[in-house]
């Protein structure tokens, strides 16, 4: 009795009670969970279809002044199709029954399967594939350093606050950055600001690092990358800018290398000033091997879209 019961995760007084219903006729039927009594359920076929078709839509497409449902929104509409009004408990329920959890969203832009996106890395895929023999190509991107740490999660005691001291004070520097999807070669240049002249000032460490080699970049439609002076520098630097499709994510790996850089550096911490940070930054990343860089940012994988 014992080990049936410890199989079946019941008691022994369970495993003796079906014994006895089905010692009297032997009749497996005898074993069926019979309907326990109580109050009957208030999910009907109509309420769970209000609900259903409620979680389909908006609040505001239904002519409430929300555009997230909550509890009381919910029970409030259920109520307004059904007649019936559900407690807030019921509706968490049946809620959590749907596999619906409550959680903060995020925005989250096209990525490269839309058609689109598609048709767009084709078109860049055949012209980097036209490009002449010795070329080098390379991927362009900037990003943000602020004296305020980002904040990440990590280890810390129980029971104590994970405090990240700060100073108060705030600044900026925009890094600008390259790699050579061949080499693994990075050049990077910290400034003030993320203007055309500061794009401007990247074009001419790019030349200095590939002397008479020409250059094709690959880089994102911002306005300090299209503006005249900085596609009239490229001209005369032998750079060639080829724009990346708009508003669209897993197309640059600069997006990773700055993503590790900053999860390495910059997070959890307040640095003494905001040149030292982005000296730290930069540093860090230079330090990566090549293959180290390449695969951090993606260009080792044989589904990455250039290579297809």
């Amino acid at each position: 009795m014992s080990d049936i019961a410890r199989m079946l995760r019941v008691s022994r007084v369970s495993v003796y009670h079906w014994l006895e219903l089905y010692g009297g006729g032997r009749d497996p039927a005898s074993l069926e969970d019979r309907c326990r009594g109580g109050r009957p359920s208030f999910w009907t076929d109509e309420t769970r279809a209000a609900l259903r078709e409620a979680l389909q839509h908006s609040p505001d497409m239904l002519g409430y002044m929300a555009v997230n449902w909550s509890i009381p929104l919910l029970r409030e509409h259920i109520e307004r199709e059904t007649e019936r009004r559900p407690s807030g408990a019921t509706v968490r329920r049946q809620l959590r029954a749907l596999d619906y959890v409550w959680k903060r969203p995020r925005p989250v832009l096209p990525d490269a399967k839309s058609p689109r996106v598609r048709r767009r890395l084709r078109l860049i895929r055949k012209r980097v594939r036209h490009l002449p023999a010795g070329c080098a190509k390379l991927f362009e991107d900037e990003t943000d350093l602020l004296l305020f740490p980002p904040l990440r999660a990590g280890w810390f005691l129980r029971g104590k606050p994970a405090d990240v001291p700060i100073s108060g004070d705030n600044a900026k520097r925009t890094v600008f950055g390259t790699i050579d999807i061949e080499t693994g070669h990075r050049t990077f240049v910290a400034r003030e600001r993320g203007c055309a002249v500061d794009f401007q000032a990247l074009l001419w460490f790019i030349r200095r690092d590939y002397g008479n080699r020409k250059v094709a970049l690959l880089l994102d439609g911002a306005s300090r990358h299209t503006a005249d002076a900085s596609g009239e520098l490229a001209a005369e630097l032998d750079i060639e800018l080829i724009l990346l499709p708009a508003h669209c994510v897993n197309v640059n790996p600069m997006d990773r290398l700055w993503e590790r850089g900053k999860e390495k550096v910059c997070a959890n911490r307040q640095h003494t000033s905001i040149d030292d940070q982005a000296e730290r930054f930069i540093q860090y990343l230079q330090s990566l091997s090549s293959q180290e860089a390449l695969r951090a940012s993606g260009l080792l994988c044989k589904r990455f879209w250039l290579f297809r």
